[in-house]
This record gives C-alpha cells, structure tokens and sequence, in this order.
C-alpha cells in the first residue's frame, strides 16, 4: 500500500474505535473519512484517506458539523484556506515496518500498562489533558475517553505511564488487524526529558508487532519516533475551522 495511504488507514481507525466508544460514527468511502455528529474536538471532523483529494471535499465533509472542527489533508498540499479554514499544524507522517521495539530506558520506578478498569481509563483521561493542554479546568469526565465503554473496543488499548505510583504519561494504540496506529503520546510536564515518552510508544508497538505502524509526529516528538525506528513517509497538514458565529 502506499505510505501515505497507510498512514491515513491508520489515523482513520483511532479515530473509528475512539469514536465508538463515544458512540458517534466514523464512515468511510474512496477518499474521505469523517465523524458523523460533533463531539470533543480532540477527534479530528474528517481524514483524507490518500494524498491528492481536493480541499472542497474535505472541506464539505464536515459541512454538516456546526461546532469548531479539524481536518488532516493527508497529502498536505492542498488549500482550505478559501473554505474558511486555518492552517494549524504541518505534520509528518511516520511508519515504521513490523518488529518487536528496541529496549527503552527509563527513570527507575516507572511503570507502563493498559487501562484494565474504569478508574484507570478516567485516570488517563484525566492525565492526558494535563499533559496536552497543562490544565484539566474545563474538562468533564468522560467526554473524549468514556470509561467502561473504552475497555470494550477490540483493538484499542489505552496505555498510562506512572512513575512511582504518580500518573506522568499517556498513549493510544489503536489497530484493525493491518495496521497500528499511535496516538495521544503525553507526558506531564514535571516528568519530561526522562524517556517516559519514548517507553509509552514502545508500549504501543509492542500492543502488536507484527504489524506496521504509522503515525503523525510533532515538531517535539519527530527525534524520538526516529530513535524507536520510524521515517518520514510524506507530509500532512492540521487544519482548524472555528465554530460559525451565531445568527
């Protein structure tokens, strides 16, 4: 498959098993996916699912969501601008070819392990806003990770980081059988620059290393991913429509 292609296959089935979890739908066709309802805006409104698919039809593939909302040109070539969005993030695709992680140190007393119950998945959630957003002001229980439900979605697995018994670090493996995607990989901000976020992506790989993994990488986290044996695989581009104003 393409590398591009793959890449988005991946990111599109986070997004399906997260969102169902959420019970809100995910679809599908040749070159679009998207969410079918608004939800927390941590899930993207729609994905091209290869490079080349013209901006309008990904711009109208959230027509409907009337709530502020992110797309991924999976491409990164092409223009939402004219439909009213705005450049957020370049972001790089990475893949990484199947094979069991390579060792990561790490700061003793750190531990790495899925989610096995409700209290843990709220507890991620809860650590992984932290992380990503240095606050949880704001944020509702449940509303991007919903506990019980989370822990019944074959292929997805949540994965904390906890050092010395303290929640420090979070990420999402996520795969349908072909292909594993990473995401939501954070790290408290006191606990950074120990490896912590190095451990929680072996982690993630080692949820099924016989498949190829994929996913896009921050300016931040691009040497780390290198270290753990993924390459660049084509650009990507963030793009963020705020809410319609009302009427």
């Amino acid at each position: 498959m393409d590398p591009v292609a793959l890449a988005a296959r991946g990111e599109s089935v986070w997004h399906r098993l997260g969102l169902r979890a959420l019970g809100i739908g995910w679809v599908e066709d040749a070159a679009v996916a998207r969410r079918t309802q608004p939800t927390s805006p941590v899930f993207l409104g729609a994905l091209s699912l290869r490079a080349g698919v013209p901006a309008g039809r990904l711009a109208g593939a959230v027509a409907g969501l009337a709530t502020e909302v992110a797309v991924r040109d999976a491409g990164g070539s092409e223009d939402l601008g004219p439909f009213g969005f705005v450049l957020q993030a370049r972001e790089p695709w990475m893949l990484r070819p199947p094979g069991q992680p390579p060792a990561q140190p790490g700061p003793p007393g750190l531990v790495v392990a899925p989610c096995r119950t409700p209290a843990e998945v709220e507890l991620f959630e809860h650590t992984s806003v932290e992380a990503f957003t240095g606050t949880t002001a704001g944020w509702a229980p449940g509303t991007i990770h919903p506990p019980a439900a989370s822990l019944r979605i074959p292929g997805l697995t949540l994965l904390l980081a906890r050092l010395d018994g303290h929640p420090v670090g979070t990420a999402i493996a996520a795969n349908d059988g072909t292909v594993l995607n990473i995401a939501g990989v954070a790290v408290v901000q006191p606990a950074r620059r120990q490896g912590i976020g190095a451990r929680v992506t072996a982690a993630c790989l080692a949820t099924a290393p016989d498949l190829p993994a994929v996913l896009s990488s921050s300016d931040e986290g691009h040497s780390l991913y290198q270290t753990l044996g993924f390459a660049d695989a084509g650009p990507t581009a963030l793009w963020w429509r705020p809410a319609p104003r009302a009427t």
